[in-house]
């Protein structure tokens, strides 16, 4: 009985601390804005968390980002500077990180023991886990204002021990799927510790300290029985525009593209509504429609769109090219899109 009184206590503590009213200085909302957008210098270490509700189709090649979006993830992360830092994701089976330093990306798998070198910074990648961390992905959804965007004052919120004021995001950009965002940050730095986006995607951090790392933590560690593979930002890019083969347009829907070095892969648009059109080569992209066309999507000319949540994806084949268009936007603007691709 006295062990399960001294159990029941220790438990008890961080439910009683968490629901104790919360002082913290106010904050203006733009002012926070600024701060948190300032904040992307700010050294720390800590676990964060991620759950979401974004369900996509099964899309071939996209396993892990479906997961990333549509489940859980853990994470211990130790960030030095911008260009130093290493991101652990943990899951039962084992860990797989992410290191950035000297100029390089370096990645271990511990269920293949194999460690990859990038050297520079890719053209072109996938989500991945580091991205969404609470710093990293409210200072992306908030670094572009548009007309009427509006920001509001949220009520003080303890996060990872940390007495964090909040604002509302609600943007003016009526294209975009997302229609609210949610930032709680540390007061003085500005670094953001929870993100809720629209009520179907949550990073938070529950454990943080705002000191700098070890410098050996940073640094990969592979053993003399690890795999190893080297490749440059060079290398990739000439491999993505040999696999993608094609010359997108310099706008679609009103959308001017952003310049890129991979001419098969194009991005348009500002704000939140902006999206990703990626040529899907082969058997490959017929694939990809198929799994649209599966998961219940809507039919548009020449393929399929499908909506979860705030994430819209629509994948067209005008000829014998398919194409994928993929963004925090609306499926008519998406289908806009589609409709002056050949």
């Amino acid at each position: 009985m006295l062990v399960a009184a001294v159990i029941a206590a220790l438990v008890a503590v961080p439910v009683v601390r968490a629901s104790l009213p919360v002082s913290a200085p106010r904050v203006d909302p733009a002012e926070l804005r600024d701060r948190i957008l300032a904040s992307a210098g700010v050294p720390y270490q800590g676990y964060a968390d991620t759950q979401g509700s974004v369900i996509l189709p099964a899309l071939p090649q996209l396993g892990e980002v479906t997961q990333l979006f549509g489940g859980g993830t853990s994470m211990r992360v130790w960030r030095a500077t911008a260009d130093s830092w290493r991101v652990a994701v943990l899951d039962p089976v084992g860990e797989r990180d992410t290191y950035r330093g000297g100029g390089s990306t370096y990645t271990w798998d511990f269920g293949r023991n194999l460690w990859t070198q990038v050297v520079g910074d890719l053209p072109a990648r996938l989500p991945q886990a580091s991205d969404l961390l609470p710093p990293d992905l409210a200072r992306r959804l908030l670094s572009e204002p548009s007309p009427g965007d509006r920001l509001t004052a949220l009520p003080a919120r303890r996060v990872a021990g940390i007495a964090a004021v909040g604002l509302r995001f609600t943007p003016g950009d009526l294209d975009t799927t997302i229609s609210w965002l949610d930032v709680w940050a540390d007061p003085t730095t500005g670094l953001p510790l929870q993100v809720e986006l629209a009520g179907v995607f949550t990073s938070r951090f529950l454990d943080l300290s705002l000191t700098a790392p070890d410098p050996h933590v940073l640094i990969p560690d592979a053993a003399a029985s690890s795999g190893f593979t080297t490749t440059t930002q060079n290398d990739v890019t000439a491999a993505l525009n040999i696999v993608t083969n094609t010359q997108l347009p310099a706008g679609l829907a009103g959308r001017a593209r952003l310049p890129g070095q991979v001419g098969g892969l194009g991005v348009y648009g500002t704000g939140l509504s902006r999206f990703v059109v990626a040529p899907v080569p082969g058997r490959v992209g017929q694939r990809t429609l198929d799994a649209v066309r599966n998961a219940g999507g809507t039919a548009v000319p020449g393929g399929f769109s499908v909506r979860s949540a705030v994430l819209t994806v629509l994948v067209v084949r005008p000829a014998r090219r398919t194409y994928v268009l993929a963004g925090f936007a609306s499926p008519e603007l998406l289908a806009r899109a589609a409709s002056e691709l050949r």
